[in-house]
């Protein structure tokens, strides 16, 4: 049995998956218990069953909330924890308290409005360990590329997370802006430069170039707002701690001076109080 905490655009998109692989998942959730997902042109009544507590049975739970709201569902999960979230520290949270985690890093889009997702084509990344649940996810069409060791490509995604995120939220507008505007990506890349330089001090490897996978990403996001964005206008917190905030705080740490990160810190932090 799979349970999800979490029915946002990456919750949604995660039920509706195990949907097509003939599974209908427990859910955990603040608000909404209908949604529709839409991919590849297609629409889907994603069916899932609400409770208030995961059963005892649950093999998996995949953790969908905020970073943020980590801290506060840990006591609900069952069975083995896989968190599916931006940013660096949820997995850690959830591995300190329990004892066991895995990461799960998703680079399909997920956009929600309303109560309907749309989900752009992409792929997730899951450690070699998960192999069952990959291979269910993969019964439903959803594309998983299992590796010996996630943490590269997390990290990696925080890295284009945290150029495009803040940059979007702040001038208010669409994830494309991040390389079409020169000025917008003279600062993305300048971001990505401070973080690459703390991940080689932490001797993280990337997998792939971060400069090449902003502009990946940026194209195939680039009609969407990001979720920091969304938070933003809508008046909620955001995941910054998560991103820029990690890599100001390993920074300084390690001696690494990230002065791009800690001022798009300050000023998202700023947006959420005013």
């Amino acid at each position: 049995m799979i349970g999800i905490i979490g029915y946002g655009s990456v919750g949604s998109m995660l039920a509706y998956f195990l949907n097509k692989a003939g599974h209908i998942p427990y859910v955990l959730t603040k608000g909404r218990e209908h949604c529709t997902v839409e991919f590849n042109g297609n629409k889907h009544q994603v069916k899932v069953k609400v409770v208030n507590y995961l059963p005892g049975n649950v093999k998996y739970t995949l953790v969908a909330v905020k970073a943020y709201d980590t801290a506060s569902i840990i006591s609900k999960i069952k069975g083995i924890p896989v968190v599916f979230q931006n940013g660096i520290g949820g997995l850690e949270l959830v591995k300190a308290n329990l004892g066991l985690g895995y990461s799960a890093v998703v680079t399909y889009g997920a956009y929600r409005n309303g109560d309907s997702t749309l989900v752009v084509k992409g792929n997730v990344i899951m450690p070699k360990e998960l192999h069952e649940l990959a291979n269910l996810l993969t019964e439903g069409g959803m594309v998983i590329r299992l590796v010996n060791n996630v943490e590269p490509y997390r990290w990696l995604k925080a890295m284009v997370n945290s150029a495009i995120n803040p940059i979007t939220a702040i001038l208010k507008t669409k994830v494309g802006a991040v390389i079409d505007n020169a000025q917008a990506r003279w600062i993305a890349d300048s971001i990505i430069n401070e973080c690459i330089r703390v991940t080689d001090a932490m001797g993280i490897t990337m997998p792939t170039d971060p400069h090449e996978e902003l502009i990946r990403v940026a194209e195939s996001a680039r009609e969407h707002y990001s979720s920091m964005y969304q938070d933003i206008i809508n008046h909620k917190p955001t995941e910054v701690d998560y991103l820029n905030g990690v890599f100001v705080n390993k920074g300084e740490e390690l001696g690494v001076e990230a002065p791009y990160n800690k001022l798009m810190f300050k000023l998202i932090k700023a947006m959420e109080i005013s």
